[in-house]
Parts: C-alpha cells; sequence; structure tokens
C-alpha cells in the first residue's frame, strides 16, 4: 500500500500548506533543520577498503557525529559513476596510489560539482608529480583546482602544526585549534593557489592547508594527508583537530539538499519536485534518512527549504 495517496488533493494540499505563511512558521518552530547529510571517501589509498589508510578517515569522520553516512569507493580498483556518487551530498578525494582511471574520474566529479556536488580534494590528489594520481579529464582542463596540481609535496624538516588564519570565523575553521602534522606533515610544494583559490588557512611553515574557491562555491582543498597516526606514526596527531578540519571541509562543500532540481537556486520549482518525489515515493524525499517515504520527511523538508541556503 502506498503511504500516500489520491495525490492530487495531497498535492493541492502540500501546496497549500507552503503558501499558507502562518503554517509554515509554525512547522518550522516545531522542527529542527537536520542535514542528514551523506558523504563518501573517493580514494586510490590501497587495494582493499578494510586497509587502515581507508578505514581510519572514515571512523574519524564518524566520530564527528556529523554525518548519516560515510562510505568508501575504491578509486584505485575502480571508478564510481556519477549515478553512484550523487546519493551522496559531499566527497574526500586523494590519492595514494594510480586512481583506476583518473581521465574518467576527472570527468565524472567535475559533473558531479556541476550538479550542485561537493568535492574536498587533499593530499596526494592535489600535490603529487605523478600523472595518474591528481584527476585530470575535464576536471584538469577546466580548472576545477585550487591548489595546482603536480606542483609535489613536503615531508622534510620535522613536524608542522597549524599556522596563520587568514579567516578564523571560516566555518571550515570551526572548532579548529590545534592541527599537528606528525613527522611527516605532508603540504603542499608550492605556495601557490589557481586564480580562483583562497587561502583560508596556512601550515607553521605558510604552506596551504585549507583553501576554497571563488569560483566553486562547493570545493575546497585541504594540503593534508587524511590518515592519521594511527595508521603511521609519522602522520598528523589525533588528539588535534584533524578529524574536525575534514569533517568541516566536508559540510562547508555539501550540496544544497533542497535544491532539488540541482539548478542552483531554491524556488518553489524545487518545492514542486519535491512533492512529486513524495507522491511517487522516490528515495530522494527520504529527507530523515529512515529508509521510508511518507509525511514525516515533508516535515523535514519543509524547514529546510524555508532556510534556504547559501
Amino acid at each position: 500500500m502506498k503511504a500516500i495517496s489520491s495525490r492530487g488533493c495531497v498535492r493541492r494540499g502540500l501546496i497549500g500548506i507552503a503558501f499558507a505563511s502562518g503554517t509554515v512558521v509554525g512547522i518550522v518552530g516545531a522542527a529542527e533543520a537536520l542535514a542528514g547529510v551523506r558523504v563518501a571517501i573517493v580514494a586510490s589509498a590501497e587495494v582493499t577498503t578494510d586497509d587502515p589508510r581507508f578505514t581510519d578517515p572514515r571512523n574519524k569522520l564518524e566520530a564527528t557525529g556529523f554525518f548519516d553516512e560515510v562510505r568508501i569507493f575504491n578509486a584505485l580498483l575502480e571508478t564510481p559513476s556519477l549515478a553512484q556518487l550523487e546519493r551522496y551530498d559531499s566527497l574526500l578525494v586523494w590519492s595514494n596510489r594510480d586512481f583506476a582511471n583518473a581521465e574518467t574520474l576527472g570527468n565524472t566529479l567535475a559533473d558531479f560539482v556541476d550538479r550542485g556536488g561537493g568535492v574536498v580534494l587533499s593530499i596526494f590528489a592535489n600535490t603529487t608529480a605523478s600523472p595518474n594520481r591528481f584527476l585530470a579529464g575535464r576536471w584538469l582542463d577546466q580548472g576545477y583546482d585550487i591548489i595546482p596540481p603536480g606542483g609535489g609535496t613536503l615531508s622534510s624538516g620535522g613536524a608542522r602544526q597549524l599556522g596563520h588564519v587568514h579567516y578564523p570565523s571560516h566555518p571550515i575553521m570551526e572548532g579548529v585549534t590545534t592541527f599537528r602534522g606528525g613527522a611527516a606533515s605532508f603540504r603542499p610544494l608550492t605556495l601557490d593557489l589557481t586564480s580562483h583559490g583562497v587561502s583560508i588557512a596556512e601550515w607553521s611553515d605558510t604552506s596551504t592547508l585549507v583553501a576554497t574557491s571563488t569560483r566553486f562555491r562547493r570545493r575546497a582543498d585541504l594540503g593534508m594527508y587524511p590518515p592519521s597516526s594511527a595508521v603511521l606514526q609519522t602522520l598528523w596527531d589525533p588528539s588535534s583537530d584533524g578529524a574536525r578540519l575534514m569533517g568541516n571541509a566536508l559540510l562547508f562543500t555539501a550540496r544544497c539538499r533542497v535544491d532539488i532540481n540541482r539548478d542552483g537556486r531554491v524556488d518553489f520549482f524545487d518545492y514542486l519536485d519535491f512533492v512529486d518525489a513524495l507522491e511517487e515515493e522516490d528515495p530522494a524525499a527520504d529527507f530523515d534518512g529512515n529508509g521510508v517515504v511518507d509525511f514525516f520527511d515533508y516535515l523535514e523538508f519543509l524547514p529546510m527549504f524555508v532556510a534556504g541556503c547559501d
């Protein structure tokens, strides 16, 4: 039995609620606008996804409590399709080995960003000089990078830590007061950014630690290697705020979930598309993430829709 019946009546009723400002205000006051953010790791880190180079960053992201789901895609073995990635709001991408297909992955991630998804690129994918370990295709050709690719990585000179923060109030820096990189302290060799890059925070030697883009709202680069010293002693100290830094970057870049038609705007057409998805019991309308499409998803959606997105 369908959870929603008499579609025409339901659709008219929900549209009526949207226009009844008093009702909307009441619902917004009663419901929390929880994001229900789902993220994925897309990395060429090791042969199997149960390797600590995958599971350590995943576990740390899960421990932040920010996300409903953190999935791993092993980009060493295969390239996830756009359809597979569309379920997720933001992606953390890095490499330690060659990507299965750097060109196809670059094309797919460019499409993902164009459709409102977030991408956080990290070492070594944004620093390595190895051609198959940074993103190619449309990603490279059309300038989606923030840290110029192929510039190489620094890991010498001893431990580095969080240095100057250019924008302390930036959302990526919220709650980040310490970051200790360990004896390796992997960081970009180049101090340059692409023409649309903005430095948010530096390492203590002025290398780029966090950068965003003036061209792509849902892009960020981290000049850090995601696995911590729980994997290898010389990597970043998990008692500092590295997990929070990665989590904040994913939240900052995460797609606007109420932009249902993914045209870069939140308007009444998104409302109509959501109501259609609700009537069809389309999983895209499962805003509370419980696997059932029903009126509770509408109560979750409405305050988020009213709030809009930046």
